[in-house]
């Protein structure tokens, strides 16, 4: 099976992905616990994972990658509510699902 990606390219730009093991390693300055994050000026993307369903796991890749899909669009207004970010991740989840392109109930191996 696939393991969870290590990068990934959002309109042009090459972002690393680290997997963590504490909410609180996820911001990158260890401000606040987080599930994940993205960061522009590294171009990083962070994800607690631990022992976090994988479903869970792309959910939070997902919603970081739609972050950065925003950013580069200059959708601010879209890129600041957390909920609306949230819900698009799960249509595109229930799409992807749905259509067999991606096994979320199957677990990632390490």
């Amino acid at each position: 099976m696939t393991p969870f990606p290590d990068k990934i390219n959002i309109l042009g730009t090459d972002f690393s992905i680290a997997y963590v093991d504490k909410p609180s390693d996820v911001d990158l300055h260890g401000y606040k616990a987080l599930w994940g994050q993205i960061d522009y000026w590294t171009s990083t993307i962070r994800v607690y994972k631990n022992k976090r369903p994988s479903y869970d796991i792309w959910h939070t890749i997902f919603h970081e990658v739609l972050h950065g899909i925003c950013e580069r669009l200059k959708l601010e207004e879209l890129n600041e509510n957390e909920d609306a970010i949230d819900l698009l991740v799960l249509g595109l989840m229930d799409v992807l699902g749905r259509n067999k392109f991606i096994d979320f109930e199957k677990e990632v191996e390490e």
